[in-house]
């Protein structure tokens, strides 16, 4: 029999429900089912639920399927999600994948292929969360990898921050690793020894939050003021804090409540515009004061493409240290290439994803080098570039189709290397002179 997992089915038709529950309790599953959005969520909140079967189309429902995919997978990201469909296309699975879903299934599906999925899917996420444990235990990277002045500088200011005692904001998109940086200042200072606890700035609840920090007869579990003190406070996404949340926070900064000797530091990060939030009325302007007396901004990976390889062999080294497969992995120079023409609108964590999505691959193929036929088919067509488009060359001569041949690779290379001519010089084997004839001649704007 199977291990005991709790697995959320979610559709809007009672009888498929009960038709997949019966399947799955054969074979040793507990089962919960919702019908819409509000009763799923519900479960999840009350319930530790290991894996979501979700159907696309929820009629009647406040979230379909895809929202509530997005929903879901926004806060509950361990979870794995398969989705399915009577009414699948291919961009329906192609946007259910990228939002974040294990796998899609349309209806009607044989018994014998879900129960695959779900057996896939278990050791699948078991890896990872496997890999996420021992990355907490071995306390992150020791600096924010990269080889751009950019990060060094980055380097530089976690290695000041480390031994001040001020607040901190930290800036930047989604994906860039603030929380990284939060944790390498952190692990840096003198408060190392203590713990480093993270909240969600969108899970605080006001009233429970000042219950916790403050001295009371509610207060019974002095365990969080416990934890906290000597250590570092981290907010994610203090944006979304409530403003009610906000003024308990400010009133902890500015010592209004009658509290237990607290010692910690404040570190936030935000992916948004926190001085526009201020004029809109949705932030505090004191708390924004008080928590951005030192500011320390990440700039996004598109900004600084040549810390992309040093990147992309930091995890897949990370990724072979932690795990008992594909060691002595590489990549191949086109398969780099490749990925530095992304834009990545996801930054680090995008780009982390897709190495891990393509090791996991390589270990089922039994491959040992990372090639460019291995890179996800959205981020290889994702650049026109770099595609071969034979309709369009087939309607040009020689002269005319060598010339566009090497407008698109020098441009593509370009954007590689963020516009430097010395390194894309360097790279595909020319004297810098000589580039910038080349540059000319084919009407490229080496600023674009």
């Amino acid at each position: 029999m199977i291990e005991n997992k709790n697995i959320l089915i979610i559709d809007d038709e009672i009888d498929i429900c009960k038709l997949i529950s019966g399947v799955l309790e054969d074979e040793g599953y507990q089962t919960y089912n919702a019908q819409n959005s509000d009763n799923a969520i519900s479960i999840l909140s009350e319930d530790n639920i290991d894996l979501i079967i979700l159907d696309v189309w929820l009629e009647g429902s406040k979230l379909d399927g895809i929202e509530l995919l997005q929903e879901i997978h926004s806060t509950r990201p361990e979870i794995p999600i398969i989705i399915i469909s009577g009414h699948g296309n291919i961009d329906t699975a192609v946007t259910a994948i990228k939002i974040g879903a294990y796998d899609y299934l349309e209806k009607p599906f044989k018994t014998e292929r879900l129960m695959h999925i779900i057996k896939r899917a278990f050791e699948t996420y078991n890896l990872r969360q496997e890999i996420t444990n021992i990355r907490n235990k071995s306390n992150y990277a020791i600096d924010y990898i990269g080889d751009s002045n950019t990060v060094i500088q980055l380097n530089q200011a976690i290695e000041r921050l480390s031994g001040v005692k001020s607040r901190i904001l930290i800036t930047g998109g989604s994906g860039v690793g603030k929380e990284l940086v939060a944790r390498l200042i952190h692990n840096k200072s003198s408060r190392s020894k203590y713990l480093f606890t993270r909240l969600n700035a969108r899970n605080i609840n006001a009233a429970a939050f000042k219950d916790k920090i403050c001295i009371g007869e509610s207060n019974n579990d002095k365990s969080f003021i416990k934890e906290l003190n000597g250590g570092t406070l981290f907010i994610n996404e203090i944006s979304e804090l409530s403003i009610d949340a906000q003024q308990v926070l400010l009133n902890l900064i500015n010592n209004k409540y009658e509290t237990e000797s607290l010692d910690f530091r404040l570190v936030a990060s935000t992916s948004k515009d926190l001085k526009s939030y201020v004029s809109l009325g949705l932030f505090l302007d004191d708390l924004f004061n008080r928590i951005s007396i030192e500011e320390i901004h990440i700039p996004s990976l598109i900004d600084r493409k040549e810390d992309i390889p040093p990147l992309v062999r930091y995890f897949i080294d990370d990724y072979a240290s932690t795990t008992e497969i594909l060691h002595n992995l590489t990549i191949t120079e086109d398969a780099l290439a490749i990925l530095q023409s992304y834009s990545w609108p996801g930054n680090i964590k995008e780009l982390r994803n897709c190495i891990e999505r393509v090791i996991l691959q390589l270990n089922s193929e039994s491959e040992h080098s990372i090639k460019a036929s291995h890179i996800p088919i959205e981020i290889r067509d994702d650049n026109p570039n770099i595609s071969n488009n034979n309709e369009v060359l087939i309607s040009y001569n020689m002269k005319d189709a060598r010339d566009l041949f090497e407008r698109n690779y020098i441009v593509t290379q370009l954007a590689r290397f963020n516009g430097n001519i010395s390194k894309t010089a360097e790279f595909i084997g020319m004297e810098r002179t000589a580039l910038h004839r080349k540059l000319k001649y084919l009407g490229i704007d080496k600023r674009a």
